[in-house]
């Protein structure tokens, strides 16, 4: 669930983006667990659902733990879907599984993250940017 106050507006793929909307410092929180928010979806569950809310999750949900690889998504209800890969984002997430601004975050700029991070296996073929090793430091 995010917690700092955000706006989405065109990014540059063509897509929307998450920018925030105030200043952030380095290391502020910006995104913590909240299952109310944060929707789990089990394989089973997803088999039930309409072709349409699955085509919703195929895009924005992502591996809640691929470490364990027990096939369970997550889904961002709120607009945290809408954060955006790079190979040099400004946040990190840190060990309680928090997201927290890498260095400081001006008003009106993208909030990224590094989607490899979340799932080692996602597709980025859309990206053009060079991809970089999940394990390094980021924060």
């Amino acid at each position: 669930m995010l917690i700092v106050e955000t706006i989405l507006k065109p990014d540059q793929f063509g897509g929307i983006g998450l920018f925030s909307a105030t200043l952030l410092l380095k290391d502020t929180l910006v995104w913590i667990h909240n299952p109310i928010v944060d929707i789990a979806v089990t394989p089973e569950q997803y088999e039930t659902l309409a072709p349409t809310f699955r085509a919703l999750l195929d895009k924005h949900a992502y591996p809640r733990d691929y470490k364990s690889n027990d096939g369970v998504i997550e889904y961002n209800a709120d607009n945290a879907r809408f954060m955006n890969h790079s190979s040099q984002p400004n946040t990190y997430q840190d060990d309680y599984c928090r997201i927290l601004t890498a260095r400081d975050v001006q008003p009106g700029e993208e909030l990224t993250c590094n989607y490899l991070f979340f799932d080692p296996t996602c597709d980025l073929s859309w990206n053009n940017e060079p991809s970089v090793n999940v394990d390094a430091p980021t924060g």
